[in-house]
Parts: structure tokens; C-alpha cells; sequence
């Protein structure tokens, strides 16, 4: 009795080990993350230094949380941008924080360390409960122009852009890491010419469109390219098998103005007498986040 009570003992050892061991292996549960409070759900205004931007916080919060920057255009405002893209609804879908800077007298300042380099760094240190790994960028016409300003930033914060109504590309695009992009843009454009050229009241000089796609492709070494017919009037054309799998997704709307695709159809008719016509065929942000939730920033954390 004695040996075999030694024997069992020992079995009985030897499964605790190999037990521990299973827990401690590729079955065991990841740590929970710390207790974040984001605040109430909805929509508010966040104070940083002598500027504030808007933040939205979805219902059912995930934490930590992809956040999604969006740019207004031109002589708007943050709050005319979550009206124009409805982004907030589908942040609601999407359970992601989103967050609607505000320019100074409606102008971005693009320069790397201009005065709005130091104000979006002060806005992402006060979005409560951000996962750094996956924070994205989007804009409107001078907001998507900042958009592509950050995807040419050598020390890029943002995983992946979206860009409506206005696209760059400029020499120092050149040392900066693959991007992401997805963007839009109508054939009929009155106030950023898709031909290419000076946009209205701008003295600045862009590419047309299509050129500065195919050099964001070239930028992401991406080999495969393919169309596709969305509906009578959206084109998609997509680079993919790119560097670090940087994507390059483009939609020409044929007839299309300087208009947010998708955006509500009242919206659509208030506008479309002096900027023209918007699709209803592609919704630019849900296209955008779905696009946003392939990437990851490497090393953030």
C-alpha cells in the first residue's frame, strides 16, 4: 500500500506539471487591459491648450480602440465634417472612437512642424482609451490634403489613409514608409480640377488624379492591379501585392463633384448647385473603414 500511495502521489505531480504547463502555453488567456473610461457615449467637445477638436465615443466600446481621425475641408468645421461623412454612425458600427479636429480659420497647416504638427500631437494624447497600433486618418478636400501630408510623414503615426477631393504627392513622400491609402474622387470636380491644376482660390499646383494614384502605387512597390464597374458611375481600381501589404484603393466617380460619396441625400441636393453631384453608389465612410480595419502600425505600442 505504502509503494503504490508513492506511485499515485507522483502520477498526481506529474499532471500538475504538465497541466501548469498548458496554462502557461499558447492556450492561455491573453491579460485583460486595464480599466479605461472613455466617458459617456455620443458626441463632445475636448479642450487642448487654446483648441479643442470633437470626439465621439460609440455605445458599445471596445478598449482599447481603433481611432479614426477625420479632416475638414476648406472653410468648414469639425462639426460640418461629422454631418457631411455621417462618420459617426458608422463609428457606431465599427466600435471605434472617432475623432474631428478643428483648423484655424478653416486652413490646415501642412508643414511638419507647423503649428498643426504640435496641435494633432496634443489631440491624440487626450483621446482616452486609444490603441496606438491602430489609429487612421481621413479628410475632406484641404483635410484629405492633410491626410496625404501625414501618409508622407517619415515618423507616421496613422496605420492607413482615406482621402476624398484632393491627392498629393510630393517629392518628400519619397523617405516615408509604404501607405495605406483609399480615396475618391469625381470627374467633375469644380473646385479641385481631377485633370489636375490649381484648385479654386489655391495657388498651388496638383497632378491629375489618376497620376497621383499610380505614383502612390509606385511609392508601395505594388505589382497587381485590377478594375472594377461599381454601379453606372464609380470605377474602382485597386494596387494590391504591395510593401508591407499597402494597399492603394482609388474610386473614380464619373460625373462626380467635390462631394462626399454616400453622404445623405439632403445633403447631397443643398450641395450639389454649387460643388455638384454625389454618388450614391459607394459610401466613402464605410468603404474607409473597412479598408482601415487591414492595417496595423508596426512597432506602435
Amino acid at each position: 500500500m505504502g509503494q503504490t500511495g508513492g506511485v499515485n502521489r507522483v502520477v498526481l505531480l506529474v499532471m500538475a506539471l504538465l497541466l501548469a504547463g498548458c496554462a502557461s502555453g499558447t492556450n492561455a488567456q491573453a491579460p485583460t487591459p486595464a480599466p479605461c473610461d472613455p466617458g459617456p457615449p455620443g458626441t463632445r467637445q475636448v479642450t487642448v491648450g487654446d483648441r479643442s477638436f470633437l470626439l465621439h465615443v460609440p455605445r458599445d466600446f471596445v478598449n482599447p480602440s481603433p481611432v479614426v481621425f477625420t479632416f475638414h475641408g476648406r472653410g468648414s468645421n469639425a462639426q460640418q465634417q461629422l454631418l457631411l461623412t455621417s462618420f459617426d454612425q458608422v463609428a457606431e458600427q465599427g466600435r471605434f472612437l472617432l475623432v474631428a479636429p478643428e483648423a484655424v480659420g478653416g486652413r490646415w497647416d501642412f508643414r511638419p512642424n507647423g503649428k498643426d504638427a504640435e496641435y494633432l500631437q496634443a489631440v491624440g494624447d487626450a483621446v482616452p482609451c486609444a490603441d496606438p497600433a491602430r489609429v487612421y486618418a481621413s479628410g475632406m478636400s484641404m483635410g484629405s490634403a492633410m491626410t496625404f501630408a501625414l501618409a508622407c510623414a517619415s515618423d507616421r503615426k496613422f496605420a492607413a489613409f482615406g482621402g476624398v477631393a484632393l491627392t498629393l504627392y510630393r517629392p518628400r513622400c519619397d523617405q516615408a514608409p509604404p501607405a495605406p491609402i483609399i480615396y475618391f474622387h469625381g470627374t467633375k470636380d469644380p473646385i479641385v480640377p481631377f485633370e489636375g491644376g490649381k484648385p479654386q482660390g489655391e495657388p498651388v499646383t496638383l497632378p491629375a488624379v489618376p497620376d497621383a494614384m499610380q505614383r502612390w502605387a509606385e511609392h508601395n512597390d505594388c505589382t497587381a492591379q485590377a478594375t472594377q464597374q461599381i454601379g453606372k458611375d464609380v470605377r474602382f481600381e485597386q494596387w494590391s501585392d504591395c510593401a508591407a501589404d499597402a494597399d492603394v484603393d482609388y474610386y473614380r466617380v464619373r460625373g462626380g463633384g467635390h462631394t462626399w460619396p454616400g453622404t445623405t441625400p439632403l445633403i447631397a441636393d443643398a450641395i450639389e448647385a454649387s460643388l455638384g453631384k454625389t454618388t450614391q453608389s459607394v459610401n466613402a465612410s464605410q468603404l474607409m473603414w473597412e479598408f482601415f480595419e487591414g492595417y496595423t502600425l508596426p512597432g506602435a505600442g
